[in-house]
């Protein structure tokens, strides 16, 4: 039976720790990571690529919710329900849903699409995103909240190549 990992909060680590657990199962499974709201880009993206694992991703055109027109939303939502329905017919053994959460709270991601992923998993997923939201908690065999208690941004001090992107 699949379980559902759910990882959230405003803390660092979500993606990283999402994709440390997709490359321990891609020994013994098929695995995907599906990037919401991001263009495919990240450091951990390449190192996946490097790997032969599948990435699906938006890959151009996202920018921050605040920024988004009306149609950049409906290109968007579009792609996300399109990484929504591999997911659900992939035949992955597991599968990391980075910032579902945001794009599900924030209406760029069709609700039953995300409702019937979370009812009956196809494969074992990983979700990730900031907000508690009860619709992912209360499904979730596993859930754990990121909590930042220090941080080098407080400081003043940007992301570095290699360990924050």
């Amino acid at each position: 039976m699949p379980y559902i990992h759910y990882y959230y909060g405003n803390g660092a680590g979500k993606t990283t720790a999402a994709f440390g657990l997709l490359l321990r199962a891609s020994a013994v499974m098929d695995v995907c990571a599906v990037q919401f709201l991001k263009d495919g880009t990240s450091g951990e993206v390449k190192a996946l690529e490097k790997l032969g694992i599948e990435v699906l991703a938006v890959t151009e055109g996202v920018k921050f919710i605040r920024s988004m027109t009306v149609e950049d939303r409906r290109r968007i939502t579009a792609r996300h329900n399109e990484m929504l329905k591999s997911v659900l017919s992939g035949g992955y053994g597991l599968a990391v849903l980075d910032e579902l959460c945001d794009a599900y709270t924030n209406g760029l991601a069709d609700r039953e699409l995300v409702e019937q992923l979370l009812a009956s998993p196809p494969c074992e997923l990983v979700i990730t995103g900031h907000k508690p939201v009860e619709e992912f908690i209360s499904h979730a065999d596993y859930v754990t909240e990121f909590v930042c208690h220090e941080h080098p941004y407080k400081h003043g001090i940007s992301a570095r190549k290699g360990i924050e992107y």
